[in-house]
């Protein structure tokens, strides 16, 4: 019989820490809500996996492992069988090495993740699961690269941008819920989705909308829990180009502006948790017998192309950071990414790690990729693998940005700009990953 646990704790760092996600320097004001870590414990005979999400910008892959090292280290489980994920909020900040410089927070921060990994194996119970997917009641996610009319790709080109032939692919709006039934324990509900947390700006702490769809699907879901896993985002966003802007008018930086979108994302998270709430007495139960994990770690060369210009980069890169934003003819046709990309190659090591991991019980898995990846890299998979009720996550174990599809890097975009290694990176991932679950299912 599979054993569930949950835990939840706080990690809002203290104000005046830098908030990550834009190419400016902005420090948190405030808080709309509190940033989480949240864990769930599966175990089965002498086997016992954790799957953590962070409220986190991102964790780049060293500071992930040494995080997992110490869970590892107090729980005495392998290594392996920590799956941790960042959400990529806008609204947070980014854990270890590079983020916030208080050493109180950062020994916090350690705690937490041990405490949070402990409370989860001590609140495990005998579960029932059970497995359902259904779209949202209106699209909420949007792929947010598009075909212009002069052949083009562009990413985010504007609300009503009269040059716009259309998106290039579609996004996914499926909810993907699994279900623990627990006697005598409040139940948790693993919600799968995927779409860029970056609904608002501003300078106050938020979980944007994964927060919202734990805190409504809690609400609305009587003596449940809620961990949220985000999928295969990096081509998609909340913006649908097609219409006009909902916060037309409204300056950056103008409260009101802020307002008219932190409603917005709570109107998402409202979406999404009237899709659990819908899912929750339909969804089908499933045996699990056994709990699995494993763990990938691919590597690859660093893409050094305009490394010659690096100079010229960390100028601009410096500029855009300080406040004083280039004009746009200042830029490289394939703008802030590509700027950010080469300014920061000094930084960077020669061959990079990109973890591929893996949760995996009964007929349902978790994949999770180390950067962001694109749409196609859960549809791929999926495609293969149809057995498998799949929930995919982007950041788990690392985050070693952008993994654009086959067809992306064919395209450019600001998202091939901006990534760190060249364009073997989709088959090798997709097909390790493929593989993975495979080996699984043999099992």
């Amino acid at each position: 019989m599979l054993q569930a646990g949950f835990s939840r704790v706080d990690v809002t760092p203290p104000l005046g820490t830098p908030l990550t996600g834009h190419f400016e320097t902005r420090l948190a004001e405030g808080i709309l809500d509190p940033l989480y870590l949240n864990a769930v414990a599966l175990k089965s005979g002498e086997d016992t996996v954790l799957v953590i999400t962070g409220d986190f910008m991102y964790t780049p892959e060293k500071d992930a492992t040494r995080y997992r090292k110490l869970i590892a280290a107090e729980t005495g489980l392998p290594l392996d069988h920590i799956f941790y994920q960042t959400l990529h909020q806008h609204t947070s900040t980014t854990p270890g090495e590079c983020g916030p410089s208080s050493r109180v927070y950062q020994d916090m921060l350690r705690c937490k993740f041990v405490d949070v990994s402990k409370m989860a194996i001590d609140d495990l119970s005998e579960a029932k699961v059970s497995i359902g997917e259904e779209e949202t009641a209106e699209p909420v996610a949007f792929v947010r690269r598009y075909r212009m009319k002069d052949g083009s790709i562009k990413t985010n080109p504007g609300y009503l941008n009269p040059d716009v032939v259309g998106t290039v692919g579609d996004a996914d709006n499926t909810v993907r819920l699994v279900r623990f039934k627990r006697e005598g324990k409040f139940d948790i509900a693993m919600v799968g989705f995927q779409n860029h947390p970056d609904m608002f700006a501003g300078l106050k702490y938020s979980a944007d909308w994964p927060g919202f769809v734990r805190r409504f699907t809690e609400e609305r879901i009587p003596d449940t829990h809620c961990i949220l896993i985000n999928g295969c985002q990096g081509d998609v966003n909340h913006c649908n180009f097609f219409k006009p802007n909902p916060a037309a008018g409204l300056k950056k930086g103008n409260p009101e502006r802020i307002r008219v979108k932190y409603e917005y994302c709570r109107k998402v998270g409202s979406i999404i948790a009237d899709t659990v709430v819908s899912l929750w007495d339909k969804a089908e139960e499933t045996p699990v017998e056994n709990v699995y994990a494993r763990v990938e770690y691919k590597r690859f060369l660093t893409k050094t192309e305009g490394i010659e210009r690096i100079d010229e980069m960390k100028a601009l890169y410096n500029r855009f950071m300080s406040g004083d934003r280039p004009a746009k003819e200042e830029l490289p046709p394939e703008g802030v990414g590509l700027v950010a990309r080469i300014a920061g190659l000094d930084t960077k090591s020669a061959v990079q790690t990109v973890p591929v991991s893996m949760v995996a019980f009964g007929k349902i898995a978790i994949l999770g990729y180390a950067g962001e990846p694109f749409t196609e890299y859960a549809q791929a998979v999926r495609a293969q693998v149809p057995e498998l009720f799949l929930l995919t996550a982007c950041l788990a174990n690392g985050a070693e940005g952008y993994l654009p599809s086959r067809e992306a890097y064919a395209q450019g975009s600001y998202e091939v700009a901006s990534a760190m290694f060249n364009a073997e990176l989709p088959e090798v991932l997709q097909s390790t990953a493929a593989e993975m679950l495979k080996e699984y299912m043999k099992k």
